[in-house]
């Protein structure tokens, strides 16, 4: 079936599903009445991806943005690196085509959960698109998490909160055109299935492919993910579900462009130049199935029980070009075939107890956990023999590359590159203690125990780690809304990079402490917050180049110290006109006091805006702006000199059913690259415009 089928068959059968009298469940409209929809922080959210306690999070001892769906829909955040680059504090580095990687104050975002439940971290770095039709809202915490995430990496965790039955009956479809051939459509079909509300589903959907402005470049992608929440008894209720995304790209890019010649000097190509020869392509399905019971067994306790299986499979045909272009002749850049398929498969059982008791004259929250998860992780490869054409020198890339230079390899059996198996226990803790009207602290901990065996590329992956996290924070009430806070946690982060000496790294170890002050208005419309962190890590995996011979990246553990400061304002500051921005200012060097990790900005600024003018009509303004970067060579200095980017957006509502909404993103067309976390960059897409129209029954 065609992804065209596939969309039209799914919103007929959403619309039959819906053709029934309307239906609403009162909890459900209750929430809905209540909750004020802001960009980004909301100050009445609960932020529970942050220490597993319902905290409002003008409560939470750390820094929570949140960003819900009517951001996503408006400025046409389709996939994850569109909204989290609008995320005070967070990076998004574009290494390639297909791979990204995230950091917040100077290190990498490594733990990612959904629903506040913890991920397995064998997938590393995201690969393709992640679409976002599947989420209600993205919670990101910066700062240590080791609580829930297990470990305690301090620079932030990604919480994706899936899209569950709302307890209203009703369907949205949503129809997309872009620039370079781009088509998406995606629906929404939210209904409950009994009378009474007890039992509801939901089902959304996306289809989407396009082209580039890269050369060559195109990509496909289907999304699909069901939720069916209900209630065995007035005390059991019950969640179950599953997400598929496959996506498809051609003409993709392993590694990315040269940016310095044999002389030491910048280069500097057009916006669509591509290494990627047109038999490329990176492929990546990803499952993920899960059931949750909930037990309300006495008053103000609720035991959580959750299973989560989830499996990926990448296949692959790629084409790595590494080499010094000459500074006269262009020429010196040598191709590197690879073929490769990885799969990854994962189970994860989570065990949770949370309710109140009573100390000091006061209800006391508690949440206790258990966490066990296990995952495997196979990578084949398809040598190609060294005779091939593929391995030898090739053109000029100056000249001007159309994708045909190399013809398709001639690609062998696979060969079992890498066999992993990790294994994971987790027991955590934390306690929200009331000591008077102004005063909390909360109080907690982590065990973690990490055992991996297997091999990677003839290398030993083994490793046997364990260790206990604390957690302390505290709140402390100016006056009504306006909390002083503080926390502190050890950071234990296991790695799973391999050292120059063909080693795993081992752990990275050290501290990390936050401290600032929070406020919201009255009636919980605007946010605000300050934030002083810093946190001191010992042999921090740190990329020491690609090994061509062994077919990885090697790192070196390094020293080093972040620390800096941090502010944000979301909500809602007059009738109709709601914003969301942060800046984020930090220093990271090694223990002489040199700087690290130079591809990572010391400043930016992100701020969205959404202006209702007159009813009907609505105006929005995406805008991020980061200071220089650079990244020193054997050969020289690689600089991105400091940019802003500006997105501007604008919908309108026609009635209660359709609406349309139109985005042009990089409106100044301002070329820069995506990032300078390796040797080699691509550029950032150029001006681009999308228009949709949006169906709501």
């Amino acid at each position: 079936m065609s992804q065209r089928q596939y969309l039209l068959s799914a919103v007929s059968l959403a619309a039959m599903v819906l053709s029934g009298a309307p239906a609403r469940a009162d909890e459900a409209v209750a929430e809905a009445e209540n909750r004020i929809t802001v960009i980004g922080s909301k100050g009445e959210g609960v932020a529970t991806g942050a220490t597993g306690l319902p905290l409002a999070i003008v409560d939470t001892p750390q820094s929570v943005t949140v960003v819900d769906r009517g951001v996503l829909d408006d400025f046409a955040f389709d996939e994850a690196n569109d909204v989290l680059r609008y995320v005070t504090g967070v990076n998004v580095e574009e290494v390639e085509t297909d791979r990204t990687y995230y950091n917040a104050r100077g290190f990498d975002i490594t733990e990612a959960m959904v629903d506040g439940i913890q991920l397995p971290n064998i997938w590393g770095p995201t690969i393709g698109s992640l679409d976002t039709v599947a989420w209600d809202s993205i919670e990101i915490v910066r700062g240590a998490n080791g609580l829930l995430s297990g470990v305690g990496n301090p620079s932030g965790t990604i919480n994706y909160r899936r899209k569950h039955p709302t307890g209203e009956r009703r369907i949205s479809a949503e129809l997309t055109a872009g620039s370079w051939s781009k088509v998406r459509g995606e629906f929404d079909l939210d209904t409950p299935l009994t009378a009474d509300g007890s039992w509801a589903m939901r089902i959304t959907g996306a289809a989407q492919n396009g082209d580039s402005y890269l050369r060559g470049y195109s990509t496909s992608r289907t999304t699909i993910q069901g939720v069916v929440d209900g209630r065995l008894s007035e005390d059991v209720s019950v969640s179950l579900g599953y997400t598929r995304q496959q996506s498809k790209a051609s003409g993709a890019m392993w590694g990315a462009l040269p940016l310095l010649d044999s002389a030491g000097n910048q280069l500097e190509w057009d916006v669509s130049t591509s290494t990627a020869q047109d038999w490329t392509y990176w492929n990546n399905t990803d499952q993920t199935a899960f059931g949750e019971v909930a037990w309300a067994f006495a008053p103000g306790w609720t035991a959580k029980t959750h299973l989560t299986r989830r499996v990926t499979n990448e296949p692959s045909r790629l084409f790595y070009v590494y080499g010094t272009p000459d500074a006269d002749t262009g020429l010196g850049l040598y191709g590197y075939p690879g073929g490769y398929e990885s799969n990854a498969r994962g189970w994860i059982w989570d065990n949770s107890v949370q309710g109140t008791y009573h100390l000091f004259g006061r209800d006391q929250k508690l949440n206790l956990g258990v966490q066990y998860t296990t995952g495997s992780f196979e990578y084949l490869s398809f040598p190609v023999p060294g005779t091939d054409p593929a391995w030898g020198a090739l053109p000029s890339l100056a000249d001007g590359w159309t994708g045909t230079e190399v013809p398709f390899p001639a690609f062998g059996t696979a060969v079992e590159s890498a066999d992993i198996h990790d294994k994971q226990w987790r027991v955590r803790g934390a306690t929200d203690l009331e000591l008077s009207d102004r005063l909390n602290l909360i109080l907690g901990a982590n065990y973690v125990d990490v055992k991996t065996t297997g091999y990677t590329f003839g290398v030993s992956a083994a490793r046997a780690e364990s260790a206990v996290s604390p957690f302390v924070g505290a709140t402390f009430k100016i006056v009504p809304g306006v909390n002083l806070y503080a926390s502190y946690t050890d950071i234990f982060n296991p790695q799973k990079e391999l050292g120059t000496d063909l080693t795993p790294l081992g752990s990275a170890k050290g501290t990390s402490w936050e401290a600032g002050i929070k406020g919201e208005t009255a009636d919980k419309a605007l946010f605000g917050s300050l934030a002083l962190f810093r946190a001191e890590q010992s042999n921090l995996a740190e990329s020491a180049g690609y090994d061509v011979a062994l077919g990885q990246t090697l790192y070196n553990g390094i020293d080093l110290r972040s620390q800096g400061i941090e502010a944000e304002l979301g909500g809602r500051i007059a009738p109709g006109l709601t914003v969301q921005g942060g800046v984020t200012h930090l220093s990271l060097e090694n223990t002489a006091g040199a700087p690290v990790r130079t591809y990572v900005p010391r400043t930016t600024a992100n701020l969205l805006v959404r202006w209702e003018p007159v009813e009907k009509l609505q105006l929005g303004a995406a805008m991020r702006w980061q200071d220089d970067i650079y990244l020193t060579t054997a050969l020289g200095t690689i600089r991105q000199n400091s940019y802003a980017t500006l997105q501007l957006q604008a919908g309108y509502k026609l009635n209660d059913n359709v609406s349309f909404n139109l985005n042009v993103a990089n409106v100044t067309n301002h070329k820069h690259l995506t990032s300078l976390y390796w040797e080699q960059a691509l550029y950032a897409a150029p001006r681009n415009v999308t228009g949709s129209i949006r169906m709501t029954f």
